[in-house]
């Protein structure tokens, strides 16, 4: 009885550990190696296997901005899990209003998110191709 109860507190205790640092929740930040664009993503889960958020990218020091903030009320990202750590989904424009298509994924080992652009969306935007974001 004594080890059953041990392995379930065992299994529990990682399994948490495990979700937990694989946490997406937050405010992750990115800057390109010569300093002249920024991108800022803010997600929270609408459920286990949702994930929203907003984003915010600057380029070229500030000339250039795509921004959606949660002040708006409208939410620019929209990711579905596909895999552990993975989620897949759309990214909306707020130069364009058009929406382009997305992949997360949590880099355990860094701490830090993948943002990858699968499909650019159409017309003029500022999101990068690909960025390693960090809390």
């Amino acid at each position: 009885m004594k080890q059953t109860l041990l392995f379930l507190f065992l299994l529990t205790f990682v399994a948490g550990f495990a979700q937990q640092s694989q946490d997406f929740a937050g405010n992750w930040f990115w800057e390109s190696p010569d300093g002249q664009n920024t991108m800022e993503l803010q997600l929270e889960y609408e459920n286990q296997n949702r994930i929203v958020g907003n984003h915010c990218v600057i380029f070229y020091q500030g000339e250039k901005t795509d921004c959606k903030r949660n002040d708006t009320g409208a939410l620019s990202i929209n990711l579905v899990k596909i895999a552990e750590g993975v989620y897949d989904g759309t990214i909306e424009s707020a130069v364009s209003f058009t929406s382009g298509k997305i992949r997360l994924q949590y880099i355990d080992r860094e701490k830090a998110i993948r943002f990858y652009l699968k499909e650019v969306p159409p017309g003029e935007f500022y999101i990068p191709k690909e960025a390693f974001l960090m809390r």
